[in-house]
């Protein structure tokens, strides 16, 4: 009997964006595609993370859709950090409580938390250890989230080196890969009147066209893309992360549509 190919899953960042990832993986559930291993950068290595930990898809969505503005304050309004504005330790303690502080050895199927070490800029693959820590670290927004000593390195977000980590999901084993990029356009919206974008605009632009091209080089060695449709939300938009079924659905509805491709592909 042909032994059937390992699927990875590689979650690219995309802060709000990543809920996505939820619906992707509920799709993929329900379709009966099974899942190896994964390999998530920042809100990737959240979903991804919090997924496994959790043991089920459906308990993730439904913590995430209960979070209120009050518990994203008690989360992010921690300030005072001399590499990001938010300190992160709340953050890491809400990830001790959603993950119930295993570590990533004791996870059900290989897992890779990217993040990106600030004195070489290269990925680094967290795959030991606290599994909050690591989320953490991948997570951790350049200037807006206080970077991570892990092991030696000062880690920042992931999305940074490797917003969608294919090439780490490879060296977890996969024959099969199927990413999910969130890094889509639009980057800016010009409008009738021709006005000159502001400072600020064009330099979060320049930055998305650097993580659009970037993500779209890596997913040429997937077998598979699925690219939800949240080109209109904010990957900074906290508030999102309230009432988040809609991107939820995004996701789910983009991997739905793909689904005949994959059982082709693996012959299931």
């Amino acid at each position: 009997m042909k032994q059937r190919k390992k699927i990875g899953l590689a979650l690219g960042s995309g802060g709000a964006k990543g809920l996505s990832h939820i619906g992707v993986i509920k799709a993929l559930e329900e379709s009966n595609i099974p899942i190896d291993m994964i390999a998530g950068a920042s809100a990737g290595a959240l979903v991804g993370g919090a997924y496994l930990a959790l043991g089920s898809i459906q308990k993730l969505e439904k913590y995430v859709t209960s979070l209120t503005y009050k518990d994203l304050a008690w989360i992010f309004l921690d300030l005072g950090s001399s590499s990001g504005i938010i300190k992160g330790d709340k953050i890491e303690q809400y990830l001790k409580e959603l993950c119930s502080d295993k570590v990533i050895e004791s996870l059900s199927i290989p897992f890779a938390a990217i993040a990106t070490e600030v004195s070489t800029g290269k990925a680094v693959a967290l795959r030991r250890g606290s599994l909050a820590s690591a989320i953490r670290a991948s997570g951790s927004v350049p200037a807006l989230i206080g970077s991570v000593y892990l092991d030696g390195k000062h880690l920042v977000d992931g999305g940074a080196s490797c917003p969608v980590p294919v090439p780490i999901v490879k060296d977890l084993g996969a024959d099969y890969v199927i990413a999910v990029n969130l890094d889509i356009y639009p980057f800016f919206q010009s409008d009738s009147s021709g006005r000159t974008p502001t400072v600020p605009v064009m330099g979060r632009t320049a930055l998305e066209m650097l993580r659009f091209n970037l993500a779209n080089l890596l997913c040429r060695d997937a077998d598979l893309t699925i690219i939800p449709d949240v080109s209109h939300t904010s990957s900074f938009n906290l508030a999102k992360f309230v009432h988040g079924e809609e991107i939820i659905q995004k996701g789910y509805d983009a991997a739905m549509a793909m689904i005949p491709k994959i059982k082709e592909d693996l012959s299931l």
